[in-house]
C-alpha cells in the first residue's frame, strides 16, 4: 500500500522574492503535477491541512478543482490556516467528512493500513490544540481495533523538534496526547506538517513524521528567532509504503526540475 501526503499548500498566498512575486497556487500545480506522474501511484492522498492561506471559498475550490486532477482517492483535514466550515462545505459531497459534530476527524477503514485523521485546529491560534472530546474520540477509536496497524494524521506536530520558533505553535497538550497513544500498540506512526520543515523523531512509543510544505520552505533555525522568512527550498511530498512484510517506510519525493548527471554504471571496489 502507497500513501502520498502532501500539505501547507496556502493557496491565497503571494510571496514577494528579489526575482518578483511567487503565488503559491504556481507551485501547487507543480507539485499536483508531479504527484500525478509518480509511478506506481499512490493508493490515497491525505492533504494535512492549511489548504487555503485565508480561509476564501475561492482559494479552496481552485485547490478542489487541482485536487480532483489527479484522480486519485483524496482525504483532506484542517489547519491553522483553515476553517472547518468552509471544508465541509467544499469538500463533503466527497463522501468522507462526518455530517454532524464540530471537529473534522474520522477514519479511513477500506484499506489494508487503518488511518486516522485528528483535528487538532483551534480557532483563531496558529497552535494546535486537542481537547478532552476529540482525545476521547482518539481513544475510542483505537479501542475499536486494536489488531489493524494504524497511521495517525494531524496538522500540528504535538511535540518539540528543536525549532523554537515552530515550536511556538506545535499541539500544546501533546502530553495528554502521549498518554492515549502509549496504550495502543497498533500505532505505527503519526504524521502531521505544519512546521514546512521536515523532522522525524521518536516520540510516545512511535514515530513522528513531519512533512514540509508542498509550495515554500522555512529555513532550519535551531535558535530562537521572532520571526522566519520564507524561502523556496524544493517543495516536496512524503509517500508512505506499507506492507506486512517489511511494515511502514517513508520517504521524501523532491519536485523538479533536477539536473541529472549522465549513468556511469556501479563502481567497482578497489583492489586491496
Amino acid at each position: 500500500m502507497l500513501i502520498a501526503q502532501i500539505t501547507d499548500f496556502h493557496v491565497g498566498r503571494i510571496i514577494e522574492t528579489d526575482n518578483g512575486p511567487i503565488d503559491l497556487y504556481d507551485r501547487l500545480v507543480e507539485t499536483i503535477a508531479h504527484l500525478s506522474n509518480l509511478r506506481p501511484r499512490p493508493d490515497l492522498v491525505v492533504v494535512s491541512g492549511d489548504i487555503s492561506n485565508h480561509g476564501n471559498e475561492e482559494d479552496y475550490i481552485r485547490a478542489k478543482t487541482l485536487l480532483d486532477t489527479m484522480a486519485l482517492p483524496y482525504f483532506v483535514m484542517p489547519g491553522n490556516h483553515d476553517t472547518r466550515e468552509s471544508l465541509r462545505k467544499l469538500f463533503h459531497d466527497d463522501g468522507y467528512l462526518p455530517n454532524q459534530g464540530t471537529f473534522l476527524q474520522y477514519t479511513i477503514e477500506q484499506y489494508p493500513l487503518r488511518l486516522i485523521m485528528l483535528d487538532s485546529l483551534e480557532v483563531g491560534a496558529h497552535h494546535g490544540m486537542i481537547c478532552d472530546e476529540r482525545l476521547q474520540w482518539l481513544n475510542n477509536k483505537l479501542t475499536d481495533a486494536p489488531e489493524r496497524p494504524t497511521l495517525i494524521f494531524m496538522h500540528h506536530p504535538p511535540a518539540k523538534l528543536q525549532l523554537p520558533y515552530q515550536d511556538g505553535m506545535r499541539c500544546f497538550n501533546g502530553e495528554k496526547l502521549a498518554k492515549i497513544i502509549e496504550n495502543h500498540n497498533q500505532i505505527l506512526g503519526i504524521a502531521c506538517g505544519h512546521t514546512h520543515r521536515d523532522s522525524v523523531a521518536n516520540w510516545a512509543n512511535t514515530v513522528l513524521f513531519v512533512t514540509p510544505s508542498a509550495t515554500f520552505s522555512y529555513p532550519l533555525e535551531l535558535r530562537p528567532v521572532e520571526d522566519l522568512t520564507p524561502r523556496f527550498e524544493p517543495a516536496c511530498i512524503r509517500l508512505f509504503h506499507w506492507d506486512n512484510d517489511t511494515g511502514l517506510v517513508s520517504h521524501l519525493s523532491f519536485v523538479g526540475p533536477y539536473t541529472n548527471g549522465l549513468t556511469e554504471g556501479v563502481p567497482t571496489p578497489a583492489a586491496n
